[in-house]
């Protein structure tokens, strides 16, 4: 294929049909190795935002490689920023011998000026069409101080999305402050969209007025409306001339349901990237759903590319048959080509002529599988090997025409009732409905006493007949078999510290012990005395615990023996540590052990704890004192998302807890009191989960209920950042009820929450 050069075209081959899918930067292989060459025989790294000048050339933001590319109109990668090495020097001087810091959004005006969201450096950057770089937002500190005033002066926090309209202002995307803003050809800045505060309230209103939710990409069209990806509101959101703020796409809840009606009442799933075409037609990187889809004028969504499974199966054929991995931004030619960071397939792809093609009607029914395949299996043991099916389409599939099969390696054998290697099952007689009950293609699978160890793919094929006419979804499913070893002591385990505590002097926190087998043998040292002398600063505290977050059958947890001496400094623990030896402690297994720091602790790391573990070599253990933790004061809390249930039926929705500047805050035990919004009432059932620590750290609330289930009131301690288990955001998950009597179709926004002494916060519930 040849590309073509012609003004406004970009770098998309031509001879391809309306609508298919070609690669034009990366080959799919993470890294960097040179330029001058064909954009698609390099290599990007987890490219990000797009754009294309009036003369068809591509610019990308090349995220892990700290790089702006530019591709021309006849396919010819370069650098247009940044010299490859992460960090901030200078301005003034050449755009290529300067750095950059995980760049991740580009915009050009029509004078040909570059500018790059350099987004770790909390900075926008403006390349002029000579190559000099300069700021021209952001004084390269992170958080808000205000607006108003010289766009270089002021702070942002981790801008990502930039775009440039007709009149010379720039549009940001300032992703951590949850806001728009806006800098004028004067350098002057404003906030446009969003009040600061993350969550969701209405429509409809001041765009300043409201919030926002991690916004990531903007896009502005002829008419001066400005388009935000609202990206954990899962909504994309439309901003007047005049400043009304109006949702275009997603109704607020992530995942997919159906293409084909209106934009504003299907799911979004995290998107990224927006863009416009001439003709007024909306694009986005629906990133979740490993889709790119088209809003038309009359706001009617489809895709355009992507067929929900992420991946990459090849290019030439059409864009909305074929897989993308994560797609971020999106940019058009000028010719309708449109260009997306396909992210995680570490290329820029474009699709022809998607702005003048129809795309093709949605599938009746869009099925998809969810595999079950362990990573490690013990010999002589059963698992489970195969998918659930199911349905993400408008309509629902007749389970007689969906067919999974499962083709065996060699050296694996299936349950009792089963022949061969090749396993199969039809679903006659079962309806399988959009969003709701899945097809259970899974099977029960052993490897037997004479299988050698190793890896064995096996293949699942999801077939579809009948009326459906879908294209058939094949999977390889590699497990390795573990062969049982003569049982070890504990001296064959490896034992190290997984997380380092850290937290200001008087508060409470948790670290992780990983004990693990190297070589996957089994080790069952029996019931040993385990003792652990706390590093200075610190004592032991609470109940220590056990998990197995590998085990086939799901997380296997519990608690531990234990007694502390010595004041607090010293902790017994008497267990056995065993893992691999059965199906439910796979892998490896993790000790959490609560401790606090003392009142009196002096700031500073210490690395003079010990663990002796039976025979093992003592391990060290290492913590650090922080300074002070705020109390609930320096907490904010949004809902992340919105209650929507017919009458009668349950549902739950989550609330965000996140500290300003992600300060240290522990306040203790506290009283949080919340108000269902009218038509709803609370169950009493709520979990709590910090889901920014791996492995996560979830649980139950103790609540009671009020008013008749109007109030709920929650009793905990929503500490945040001030360790290793609890970072960034606390997410409160709450199960609620509409009530029979509430009328369908209305939304009320009167419930509120309240957390000890922070002011109430409005709580927003739909009645479907």
């Amino acid at each position: 294929m040849t590309t073509s050069p012609s003004t406004g075209t970009g770098p998309q081959p031509v001879g391809l049909a309306d609508g298919a899918i070609a690669t034009v930067a990366g080959n799919g292989v993470a890294g960097f190795i040179s330029d001058g060459g064909p954009g698609a025989l390099t290599r990007v790294y987890h490219p990000l935002g797009v754009t294309v000048d009036k003369n068809g050339v591509l610019y990308i933001a090349d995220q892990h490689n700290h790089r702006v590319r530019k591709v021309t109109p006849n396919g010819i990668i370069t650098t247009a920023a940044g010299d490859g090495t992460g960090g901030y020097i200078s301005d003034g001087g050449p755009a290529v011998a300067t750095r950059l810091h995980y760049p991740g959004g580009v915009a050009v005006d029509d004078a040909g000026n570059l500018y790059i969201a350099d987004t770790h450096n909390h900075r926008v950057r403006k390349v002029t069409p000579n190559g000099i770089i300069t700021t021209v937002a952001g004084n390269g500190e992170a958080g808000y101080v205000s607006d108003g005033g010289p766009a270089m002066a002021t702070r942002l926090h981790y801008p990502y999305g930039v775009a440039v309209d007709g009149g010379g202002n720039l549009y940001i995307a300032d992703h951590q402050n949850h806001r728009v803003r806006k800098v004028t050809p004067n350098g002057n800045i404003t906030t446009v969209a969003g009040n600061g505060e993350a969550g969701y309230v209405s429509d409809g209103g001041p765009a300043i007025s409201t919030r926002l939710h991690y916004p990531v990409a903007v896009a502005v069209d002829g008419e001066g409306n400005l388009y935000i990806a609202d990206r954990h509101n899962h909504r994309i959101r439309k901003v007047t001339p005049n400043g009304i703020i109006t949702t275009v796409a997603g109704n607020g809840t992530a995942g997919y349901v159906s293409d084909g009606g209106p934009a504003i009442g299907t799911r979004l799933h995290y998107p990224w990237g927006v863009a416009l075409d001439e003709a007024g037609s909306l694009y986005i990187g629906d990133q979740h759903n490993h889709r790119i889809r088209k809003v038309t004028s009359d706001g009617i969504i489809t895709t355009v590319a992507g067929n929900g499974t992420a991946g990459y199966v090849d290019d030439g054929g059409p864009a909305a048959g074929t897989r993308v991995y994560y797609p971020a931004g999106v940019a058009l030619d000028r010719a309708g080509n449109l260009y997306t960071a396909d992210q995680y397939n570490h290329r820029v792809r474009g699709v022809t002529a998607v702005a003048q093609m129809t795309p093709p009607l949605p599938p009746a029914a869009d099925l998809y599988g969810e595999v079950v395949s362990p990573l490690r299996v013990q010999r002589g043991q059963e698992f489970d090997l195969g998918a659930r099916i199911r349905n993400r389409g408008p309509n629902p599939a007749d389970g007689q025409h969906v067919t999974v099969v499962l083709n065996l390696a060699e050296g694996l054998v299936g349950g009792p009732g089963t022949t061969g290697r090749r396993l199969t099952r039809t679903f006659t007689g079962q309806q399988l409905i959009p969003n709701q009950a899945t097809l259970d293609g899974v099977f029960r699978v052993s490897a037997p006493d004479t299988t050698p160890p190793g890896t064995y793919e096996s293949t699942l094929e999801i077939q579809y007949g009948g009326d459906l006419n879908l294209k058939d979804n094949t999977y390889a499913l590699p497990v390795t078999v573990v062969v049982p070893a003569p049982v070890e002591d504990e001296t064959a385990l490896t034992i190290y510290q997984d997380t380092v505590p850290e937290v200001a002097p008087g508060q409470r926190t948790a670290f992780n012990m990983r004990y693990a087998s190297p070589t996957g043998q089994p080790v069952n040292p029996g019931t040993i005395t385990q003792r652990f002398t706390a590093p200075s600063g610190f004592l032991f505290v609470g109940q220590p615990t056990y998990a197995y977050y590998e085990a086939v059958d799901g997380v296997v947890t519990g608690n531990l023996d234990h007694r502390i001496e010595d004041g607090g400094r010293t902790l017994i623990i008497t267990a056995n540590p065993h893992v691999n030896t059965t199906a439910s402690d796979a892998g490896s297994v993790i000790y959490t052990i609560p401790v606090q720091a003392r009142p009196d602790a002096v700031p500073g790391q210490y690395d003079n704890g010990s663990a002796s573990i039976g025979r093992h070599v003592p391990v060290q253990i290492s913590g650090k004192v922080t300074g002070s933790a705020q109390d609930e004061t320096a907490l904010r809390v949004a809902q992340a998302t919105v209650p929507a249930a017919a009458p009668g039926q349950t549902t739950k929705f989550n609330l965000e807890i996140r500290s300003l500047n992600n300060q240290p805050v522990n306040p203790g035990t506290i009283e949080q009191r919340i108000t269902a919004p009218t038509g709803f009432e609370f169950t009493g059932a709520a979990s709590y989960g910090y889901y920014n620590t791996k492995p996560y750290v979830t649980g139950n609330l103790d609540t009671r209920l009020e008013d008749g289930g109007k109030t709920l009131v929650i009793r905990s301690n929503p500490h945040l950042n001030t360790g290793t288990t609890d970072k960034t955001s606390l997410i409160h998950t709450l199960v609620i009820r509409a009530l029979p009597t509430a009328t369908p179709g209305t939304q009320s926004n009167d419930g509120k929450v309240a957390i000890g002494r922070l002011a109430p916060v409005p709580l927003i519930g739909r009645v479907l």
